[in-house]
C-alpha cells in the first residue's frame, strides 16, 4: 500500500493539469491517447512485477500447448482451452471453452520471452490502455456532439469513468483475464467500423467488419452477446440508417454462423450441466427455488460492486454467496430493480433514449455470464461484468454531466460541486485499483487476503491453507514452520466446515496432519472420507502409501492397511504393502508370503508383487515358486537388474549354475556397476 498515496496524488496532477490548461472538450482524440496512457501505468503500472497468479498456471505455466511456443498454436486453434493443461478433454464446464487468440497470444509471449511474467502484465495494460481509448474513439463517433459541456464531453468522461473503476482489477491484474480485454478490444473495433460505414460509406469498413468481429468472437465466447447491441446502437443514435445498416448485420451474423461451426468442431455443442461436486455446481444442494432466488441476489450484489466496488474478491464460489430464497429482503429489492431496468429498456430503446441503450449493454452482455442461461459453474465473478460496467459508467457520466445540472440550474451553477464529485470518484477509484492490484502478487498474497474476505469460501480457504502448507514445508526454523502449519489448518478446516466433502481440502487436510503429527492417526481420516466419496481417486491412493510407509510404528501400519482393504480398490497393493511390513520389519515370512499370495490372485500382473514374492521365496529356500514367479516378473519388465540377481541367485541354489551364470551376465549387462565377483557361479 505503500505507493497508493503517490500515485493517487499523479492521477490527481495529471487531471488537474488537464483541466486548468484547456478544456476537457477540446481535447483532441491524439491528446487523449496520452491520458489513458499515462492513467494506465499510474493505475495498473503496479502490476508489472508481479507473478503468474490463480488461473494462469492452466493457460501459461503448466500448459503445455502454450509452452510449445509457435510449434503450439494450431493445437491451441484446434482444442479446447483446457487439453493443454490436463492432456486431454474434459467436461469441465457446460458447453465447454474455444477462446484460442488470447491463448495464441500467449503462445507468441512464450516464445519470446518464456516465463517471465512482466511481459504478459505489461501486455495486458497496454491491451487495457488500448480498449480506453477505443472506447473514447467508439463513444465519441456513436454519440457525436450531441452530450458535453464547456468543459468536458461525455464519451471522454464515460470512457474515463470505466477505464478507472475498481472492478476491472481481476481482469487486468490476472494474465487470464487477457481473454475478457482483446474481446473487448475487438468488440469495440467493430463498433468503430460499423459506424465508419454508417457515416462515411467507407467500404473497407464494410469489408473487416466480418473479421474484426470474428476475431472478438475466437477471443472470448460473449462477444456474440453484441449481435443485440449493435442493431440497439443503430436504432437508437442512428435510426436514419438503420436500413443501411442491414448488410453489416447480415455480415456479423455470417461471421458467428462459421466461428459456431469452427467452435463445435472443436468443443461440440450445446449446453450439458457437467458438475458433479458443489464448487462445479454452486447450486448443486439447492432447489429450483432457491437457485433462481440466489441467481436474482448474485445480479443485485452486481449492481452493489458497480456503485460500491468492495470488498473485491475472486471467491464468489460456495459458500461465500449463500443460498437463499425469495423470502429474502435483498432478493426481492433485486428483482424490482431488474424488472425495472429491463421496463426502462425496453421504454428507452422504443423511445430512442440513452438510458435504453446504457441498460440494455448491462442487462446483454450479463445475461450470458448471470446463470440463467446456461451452468458457468460459479455464483458469480467481477470479470464477468468488465463489459456490463460500461453501460454504468455512461449512465453515471451523464447523471453527472447532464441531467443533475439540467435540473439543478444549469452546468455553471453545478460544475464546482460536479468537478468535487468526479475528483473524489476518481481518487477513491485509484486507491482501490491500485491497492486490489497489489493483492494479486502472487497466488499466496491473494489467497490470503481474499480467504479472510470470503470467510465462507471455500475456493479461498483451501488455496491459503495448501499454498501456506508449501511455504512450511520450504522453512527451516522449526518453530515458525510449526505456527504456518497451525495457520494453514485453520484454513483448511474453514473449507471442510463449509464444504465437508470438499476432496481438496481433506487431501490438503490429511497431507497436513501428518506433517504435524508424523502419525497416520491424525492424516488417514480424512483421506478414508475421501475414498467414501470416490474409493478410486488416485492422488488420495498415493498419498495415503506414502505416509504408511513412512510410519515408523509396524503393527499400527499394518491394522491400518487392514482397513483400508474394505475400500475393494487397490487391494493387490495394500496387500503388498502389508506383506513386505510381515516379512522385512516382522520376519514372518509365512504371513508375508501369504499376504502378497493374495494380492497376486487379484492381480496376476503386478510386477512389484512378483519381484517381491520372488524374493520371499528365495529367502524361504522355496526355489522353483522363486524362479517362476521371478520369470513372469522379467516378462513384464525386462530390464530391471536386481530380478535377475535374484533370479541368478534361486537358479543357483536349486542346482542350476548354467542358468544362474546367465542370469548373473544378463544384471552386469544391464548395470555394468554390479560386481559381478560377489555372486556365485
Amino acid at each position: 500500500m505503500a505507493n497508493v498515496p503517490f500515485v493517487v496524488i499523479l492521477n490527481c496532477e495529471l487531471l488537474y493539469f488537464v483541466s486548468v490548461s484547456f478544456s476537457f472538450k477540446d481535447i483532441k482524440f491524439q491528446q487523449s491517447i496520452w491520458i489513458f496512457i499515462l492513467s494506465g501505468f499510474l493505475l495498473y503500472g503496479n502490476t508489472l512485477g508481479h507473478d503468474f497468479a490463480l488461473d494462469d498456471a492452466i493457460v501459461i505455466q503448466d500448459n503445455q500447448f502454450t509452452k510449445k511456443g509457435f510449434a503450439g498454436i494450431w493445437d491451441q486453434l484446434s482444442n479446447d482451452q483446457f487439453v493443454g493443461f490436463y492432456g486431454q478433454k474434459k467436461e469441465l464446464v457446460s458447453g465447454g471453452r474455444y477462446r484460442p487468440l488470447s491463448m495464441v497470444l500467449f503462445n507468441i509471449e512464450y516464445a519470446l520471452v518464456g516465463s517471465s511474467p512482466w511481459f504478459y502484465h505489461l501486455l495486458n495494460v497496454l491491451f487495457y490502455i488500448l480498449s480506453g481509448i477505443l472506447l473514447y474513439k467508439a463513444l465519441s463517433m456513436l454519440f457525436k456532439d450531441r452530450y458535453s459541456t464547456q468543459w468536458i464531453s461525455l464519451p471522454l468522461l464515460a470512457a474515463l469513468l470505466w477505464f478507472y473503476h475498481p472492478i476491472h482489477t481481476e481482469v487486468v491484474a490476472n494474465i487470464k483475464g487477457r481473454d475478457e480485454i482483446i474481446a473487448f478490444v475487438f468488440e469495440l473495433l467493430t463498433l468503430i467500423l460499423l459506424l465508419q460505414y454508417l457515416d462515411k460509406k467507407n467500404q473497407r469498413s464494410l469489408l473487416l467488419i466480418p473479421l474484426v468481429f470474428f476475431l472478438a468472437l475466437l477471443s472470448k465466447e460473449n462477444a456474440i452477446t453484441w449481435l443485440a447491441i449493435f442493431p440497439i446502437a443503430v436504432y437508437i443514435f442512428r435510426k436514419d440508417q438503420l436500413k443501411q445498416s442491414f448488410l453489416p448485420m447480415a455480415l456479423f451474423f455470417s461471421s458467428s454462423v462459421i466461428w459456431f461451426a469452427i467452435r463445435y468442431q472443436v468443443v461440440g455443442g450445446g449446453i450439458s450441466n457437467v458438475a458433479d461436486n458443489l464448487m462445479n455446481d454452486p447450486f448443486l444442494e439447492s432447489s429450483t427455488s432457491q437457485k433462481y432466488a440466489t441467481i436474482v441476489y448474485t445480479l443485485g450484489k452486481y449492481l452493489q460492486l458497480l456503485v460500491f466496488p468492495h470488498p473485491l474478491t475472486y471467491d464468489y464460489y460456495p459458500k461465500h454467496i449463500p443460498i437463499t430464497n425469495w423470502q429474502d429482503p435483498l432478493v426481492l429489492l433485486s428483482l424490482i430493480a431488474y424488472l425495472g431496468m429491463i421496463f426502462l429498456t425496453g421504454w428507452g430503446i422504443l423511445k430512442r433514449k440513452l438510458y435504453g441503450f446504457c441498460i440494455a449493454i448491462f442487462l446483454i452482455t450479463l445475461s450470458i455470464a448471470s446463470n440463467l442461461i446456461f451452468p458457468i459453474g460459479a455464483f458469480m465473478n467481477e470479470r464477468f461484468i468488465y463489459v456490463s460496467s460500461l453501460g454504468f459508467a455512461i449512465l453515471l457520466a451523464y447523471f453527472l454531466l447532464i441531467y443533475w445540472p439540467e435540473k439543478r440550474g444549469g452546468w455553471r451553477k453545478q460544475q464546482t460541486l460536479i468537478k468535487g464529485l468526479l475528483a473524489v470518484v476518481v481518487i477513491l477509484y485509484s486507491v482501490k485499483t491500485i491497492s486490489r492490484n497489489m493483492v494479486w502478487k502472487d497466488n499466496l498474497t491473494l489467497a490470503l487476503n481474499d480467504a479472510n474476505i470470503s470467510i465462507n469460501g471455500a475456493k479461498s480457504n483451501v488455496m491459503a491453507g495448501g499454498l501456506l502448507s508449501e511455504e512450511a514445508a520450504k522453512e527451516n526454523n522449526l518453530a515458525k514452520k510449526q505456527q504456518m502449519l497451525l495457520e494453514a489448518q485453520s484454513y483448511l478446516q474453514r473449507a471442510i466446515t463449509v464444504y465437508p466433502d470438499y476432496i481438496d481440502a481433506l487431501i490438503l487436510m490429511g497431507n497436513l496432519q501428518w506433517e504435524l503429527k508424523k502419525d497416520i492417526a491424525y492424516a488417514l481420516p480424512y483421506y478414508m472420507r475421501i475414498l467414501n466419496l470416490n474409493n478410486q481417486h488416485q492422488r488420495t491412493w498415493q498419498n495415503i502409501f506414502v505416509v504408511m510407509e513412512a510410519h515408523k510404528n509396524v503393527d499400527e501400519r499394518i491394522a491400518a492397511y487392514m482397513k483400508l482393504l474394505s475400500y475393494n480398490y487397490r487391494q493387490a497393493e495394500i496387500y503388498l504393502y502389508i506383506g513386505r511390513a510381515y516379512g522385512r520389519e516382522k520376519g514372518d515370512l509365512n504371513s508375508s508370503i501369504q499376504m502378497m499370495e493374495r494380492g497376486l490372485e487379484l492381480d496376476p500382473q503386478n510386477f512389484d508383487i512378483l519381484s517381491n514374492l520372488g524374493t520371499a521365496y528365495g529367502l524361504q529356500k522355496d526355489y522353483p515358486k522363486a524362479i517362476d514367479v521371478l520369470l513372469r516378473a522379467i516378462e513384464i519388465k525386462p530390464n530391471v537388474a536386481k530380478i535377475y540377481i535374484d533370479l541368478g541367485l534361486s537358479y543357483y541354489f536349486s542346482g542350476d549354475s548354467e542358468s544362474a551364470k546367465n542370469a548373473f551376465d544378463k544384471a552386469k549387462q544391464i548395470d555394468p556397476t554390479i560386481n559381478r565377483e560377489q555372486y556365485p557361479a
